[in-house]
């Protein structure tokens, strides 16, 4: 269903912000029930009847009959069970991110997420919940695209880009030098394959590449060893 109300908006009515401002999406709070705080503002942002009226009707006549306020605000229905699925939650994310910790492989784990996994094992990363401003900064594209353990992905994809030219460059030189493979040569190509391979190593090698790759993934340290 979510990927075919989300084709039906204009990419304008998608943007999140907009979305909370207006009110269509609204943030499930922390609550207290029966003298124990329930953690669920882990559900992050959900639904309203504005969003509701706003856009489902681009895919239902009536709306409010498959959405009604009980399928809204599921406490409405049952709090106790509505508590206990909370629960079930939190249990279920502490289970999965205590297993990081346990293999190590939390140290492998990029700022953001390594801070998720903490919120989600222990509730808190340095004395601070998902709720921090700090945290929340940690996922914001401009905070990532300055952090230095980005600029070290994107330097190590430039790194691993020129090395895996000049590795296809010296074998397509080496093939072409060998007698037998002059045909071959000639009907793969081989001249305009190096051709290709030699301009993208100089692209590789250009000031501005690191320019170029801001906005992807870039080269995860641990895979990228290998080149050390």
């Amino acid at each position: 269903l979510i990927p075919e109300i989300w084709s039906r908006l204009e990419p304008e009515e998608r943007v999140p912000a907009r979305l909370i401002e207006e009110g269509s999406f609204e943030k499930v709070e922390d609550m207290e029930w029966k003298g124990e705080k329930i953690l669920t503002s882990r559900l992050g942002y959900r639904m309203t009847e504005t969003f509701l009226f706003n856009y489902m009707g681009r895919i239902f006549d009536e709306p409010h009959a498959v959405f009604n306020n009980e399928m809204l605000k599921p406490e409405t229905q049952d709090m106790d069970a509505f508590v206990e699925g909370i629960k079930h939650i939190i249990e279920s994310q502490k289970k999965v991110a205590l297993v990081y910790f346990e293999d190590g492989s939390i140290e492998s784990a990029i700022p953001p997420i390594k801070a998720l996994i903490n919120i989600m094992a222990y509730d808190n990363y340095e004395g601070k919940d998902i709720n921090d401003p700090e945290i929340r900064k940690l996922f914001s594209k401009e905070f990532v695209i300055k952090s230095d353990w980005y600029k070290d992905r994107l330097q190590r994809k430039q790194k691993r880009d020129i090395a895996h030219s000049k590795k296809i460059i010296s074998y397509l030189e080496s093939f072409m030098l060998v007698k037998e493979n002059m045909e071959l040569t000639e009907t793969l190509s081989v001249e305009s394959r190096l051709k290709k391979c030699k301009a993208n190593l100089k692209e590789a090698s250009s000031k501005n590449y690191l320019d170029l790759l801001t906005g992807t993934i870039g080269l995860d340290p641990v895979y990228g060893m290998k080149d050390n």
